[in-house]
């Protein structure tokens, strides 16, 4: 007899595996964009993974990590939107400090909380928006101090889940018309 083709024979068949493939095609090259964007998230995520708690230098760092991240982030919506929008995204999130600066986190993942309260009464001096807001400014580190190594620790895992889970969406710009109208 003569050998069987896997090929198909129907013309529906062929048109299948076609489109099958282009989607096969298409969503791999979809992953791979997308792994190469959220670079700046593993790269994040290591360094915090080798900061450690007991070492001075690493602990003032974790304010400007959670900046970089934020601001590489909009960097990276910006990219993906085409460039369609200005660095005013940028400049906003430089510019945010305190309270608002937590709130803007707290808004970009819903997984973290920043600026809510804390759960036990004696952290609420070393909040994770007081620790953001005075950690690179602090003139000594007491280590020793219960209730700051708290604070540290839940901030650290505020900055964690933040890193793995937050989501940047940037509206496109008003145009004029819009503006005056």
């Amino acid at each position: 007899p003569d050998t069987i083709s896997f090929w198909p024979q129907t013309i529906a068949w062929k048109l299948i595996v076609v489109w099958l493939t282009i989607f096969i095609v298409k969503k791999t090259y979809r992953t791979w964009k997308n792994y190469q964007a959220n670079a700046y998230r593993r790269e994040a995520l290591a360094w915090l993974a080798q900061c450690s708690l007991l070492n001075e230098e690493h602990i003032r760092q974790l304010p400007t990590l959670l900046r970089k991240t934020a601001i590489l982030a909009a960097n990276r919506q910006l990219q993906v939107s085409n460039s369609a929008f200005t660095v005013k995204h940028k400049q906003e999130i430089t510019k945010l400090r305190g309270e608002s600066w937590t709130i803007w986190l707290d808004q970009h993942c819903s997984k973290s909380n920043f600026n809510g309260t804390n759960l036990q009464p004696n952290i609420n001096l070393y909040s994770c928006e007081r620790l953001l807001a005075q950690l690179a400014y602090i003139a000594t580190i007491d280590l020793n101090n219960a209730p700051f190594r708290e604070g540290l620790i839940e901030l650290n895992q505020q900055i964690e889940l933040w890193i793995k889970f937050h989501e940047l969406t940037i509206e496109p710009q008003q145009t004029a018309l819009e503006e005056t109208t």
